[in-house]
């Protein structure tokens, strides 16, 4: 063996752990293992198949990438090796991977392979139902469910449904007599026989629904899917009381958690607000530190207007420091309504980068464009940007559109995001917006052009160049060979329709304007939309049809300008 693929070897172990073709170990290593263990002459010696040559070198690089974090490099090593070779510690350890990175298609590719390599390996075959289900491949996911209950895994067969109504009619028959063999199969199955009713109800036999559900319901009444499905069959069928068997299983069980959440979650599907709330305390009374019953609570809560109920929740969840960025959203949006401007902004102030940081921060700045200065504005900011740096970019765009209100200050702060973030498509395209509207069109293009030049087939750019062109400049032609890349980039987009459509007009091609503007106008009924068509049909003779379509646009938006001054402009009155 050469020295090479000896320090391959050497650095495997982690990667090929227990796999067949890992080389045995010495006698002194043995030895020194378990020194007091007896020789045993009775067992064969392991035969090792050794690593193919041209394993070698992947495996290895696949290691090293991983120790990395390229974990996507390392995955396609794996996972490309795993199909090659017959072991599955290797092909198990590629699932975990396209697991942990969430890799739909090489998680079902390796879940399948571990399947094959090791038939008793029901987890691999329960993983691969799972990732089939997942991927579109319903009728292959619930044979594999059937190798893992066949192997003693449980399975929640009723997944493998998802999207079964927008399958073909033969791949729903294929499904339906595939359920029908489990169903027989294994007949004491919960899980089988709770995803045979929910087939059941998909193709609308909920009589059959009902009379599949009722063996698990008396083997397990406390089970929770069972108990939810059975209530949705009441709702279906408009019962008197769908959730009678509910309530009655919560009095029967009242510490069943799982149920209740369900019970209180299905309250508010159906819009019952109050009861919900009613089910969210009994459950907070059984676990008052749980971050997620606070925070789900408090925002029912907020919803249905106990606002100091809903601020003491959110206070506990800060105090435990759970769903932080939620608390203070909404802590600062009670504020505010109770014109407590200074708490409220803090309050929206405390929201890091999550699903409510723009909206917090665009809330906080209208409470200090009402009660502030400009300087006021750009303090605010500065301390975000400091708070939250990996938020800046956006920081700057929520700043710009807070200081549109004082002359030049919005441009400003444009100026001064761009001077941090010089190539930012949505500052540059922003202050471009700003230009246009204060008739600095040379400054507007030359922004335009900037990003254009780090990315030629940005659609929504080429859109706004062509009809900014268009309406300030006579370069018609140069504008409709950027709008008609940007259609062929964004086939369909309404806004770049009605752009094209437009171009086309002012160089006088009207029966494709017409046509094009028509397009926008059924996708996309908006007054600027209105305003062309009225335009393109007027200059036809067809005044009848411009002033209909101009009146309804007016009828969307009273005292559109950009139709008030189309209609000016023709001389067109409208009655």
């Amino acid at each position: 063996m050469n020295s090479s693929r000896l320090l391959a070897l050497c650095l495997l172990p982690m990667l090929l752990a227990n796999c067949a073709s890992q080389p045995a170990a010495t006698p002194a290593v043995a030895a020194a293992v378990a020194p007091s263990a007896p020789q045993s002459t009775s067992q064969p010696l392991r035969v090792e198949t050794p690593i193919p040559e041209a394993s070698v070198r992947p495996l290895l690089e696949a290691e090293f990438a991983l120790r990395a974090r390229d974990f996507e490099h390392g995955l396609t090593l794996l996972s490309d090796q795993a199909v090659i070779l017959t072991d599955p510690a290797l092909a198990r350890r590629a699932l975990r991977l396209a697991e942990f990175v969430n890799d739909a298609g090489r998680a079902t590719a390796m879940a399948i392979r571990l399947a094959e390599l090791d038939p008793s390996d029901g987890a691999a075959a329960a993983s691969a139902s799972g990732w089939l289900a997942r991927t579109g491949n319903p009728l292959l996911a619930l044979r594999y469910a059937g190798l893992a209950i066949n192997l003693g895994v449980q399975v929640n067969v009723a997944s493998n449904l998802a999207g079964f109504e927008q399958l073909e009619p033969d791949a729903q028959d294929a499904i339906a007599k595939t359920m029908g063999e489990l169903a027989q199969q294994w007949p004491e199955d919960d899980q089988i026989a709770i995803a045979a009713s929910l087939l059941a109800r998909l193709q609308n036999d909920p009589e059959q629904a009902a009379t599949l559900l009722s063996p698990v319901l008396e083997r397990d009444p406390e089970n929770v899917r069972a108990v939810m499905l059975w209530t949705q069959l009441q709702l279906d069928q408009s019962s008197a009381n769908p959730f009678q068997r509910l309530v009655d299983t919560l009095e029967r069980f009242p510490e069943n958690q799982e149920l209740r959440l369900q019970y209180a979650r299905l309250l508010g599907s159906e819009r019952d607000y109050e009861a919900a709330r009613t089910q969210f305390s009994i459950l907070l009374e059984q676990e008052p530190d749980n971050p997620e019953l606070l925070a789900t609570a408090a925002i029912l809560d907020f919803e249905l207007e106990y606002f100091d109920d809903a601020l003491r929740k959110f206070d506990e969840l800060i105090v435990l420091e759970e769903r932080l960025n939620e608390a203070y959203y909404y802590k600062g949006r009670i504020a505010a309504m109770r014109d407590e401007y200074p708490q409220a902004i803090s309050a929206f102030g405390s929201v890091g980068p999550s699903r409510e940081f723009s909206d917090a921060k665009s809330r906080a700045a209208e409470l200090l464009v009402d009660t502030a200065f400009a300087s006021d504005i750009k303090a605010f900011f500065a301390a975000q940007r400091q708070r939250f740096p990996t938020a800046a970019e956006q920081l700057f765009l929520l700043e710009a559109d807070a200081l549109k209100d004082w002359t030049g200050e919005s441009l400003l702060a444009y100026d001064r995001g761009l001077t941090a973030f010089p190539q930012s498509f949505s500052l540059l395209y922003g202050r471009a917006m700003v230009h246009e509207a204060t008739g600095a069109f040379e400054a507007m293009e030359q922004d335009l052009r900037s990003i254009l030049l780090q990315d030629p087939d940005h659609a929504a750019t080429l859109n706004a160049l062509g009809y900014t062109l268009t309406n300030h400049t006579e370069r018609f032609d140069e504008a409709a060979k950027l709008i008609e890349r940007a259609l062929e980039l964004s086939p369909g987009d309404p806004a770049i329709l009605d752009s094209l459509g437009w171009v086309y007009y002012k160089l006088g091609h009207f029966e494709v304007s017409e046509s094009l503007l028509r397009r926008a106008h059924v996708a996309f009924p908006d007054p600027e939309v209105a305003a062309h068509l009225g335009e393109v049909l007027w200059v036809q003779g067809r005044q009848i049809e411009a002033r209909d379509i101009w009146k309804d646009g007016l009828s969307r938006v009273p005292e559109h300008p950009i139709i008030l001054e189309a209609v000016e402009r023709l001389g067109a009155d409208l009655p």
